[in-house]
């Protein structure tokens, strides 16, 4: 029971961070964030980090699906399918 209860946790803390990942890139290239010197900052700050989990995050996934087979969670196909959304949404929409 243990070990299901780390899965749920784990595939809950991917479905965060994609989503935080996911909001943060719609945000970032719908507005102006260097409009105000502050929120330039802090997307400069942060852009960095957040492109490394946008470009890793679906591979570590994948690597996830690999390794459960069966006993996947189905959070981490929600992951991958906002990921894999915002990777199209940014090399069609946002070129």
């Amino acid at each position: 029971m243990k070990n299901l209860a780390s899965k749920m946790k784990l595939s809950q803390i991917v479905f965060i961070i994609s989503l935080f990942t996911t909001i943060y890139w719609l945000v970032a290239f719908n507005t102006n964030v260097y409009r105000y010197a502050f929120t330039g900052v802090i997307f400069d700050m942060t852009s960095f980090l957040l492109m490394i989990s946008l470009y890793t995050l679906p591979f570590l996934i994948i690597a996830l699906l690999f390794r459960l087979k069966q006993r996947t969670p189905k959070l981490h196909y929600a992951s991958l399918g906002l990921l894999l959304f915002m990777l199209i949404l940014i090399f069609t929409v946002y070129q």
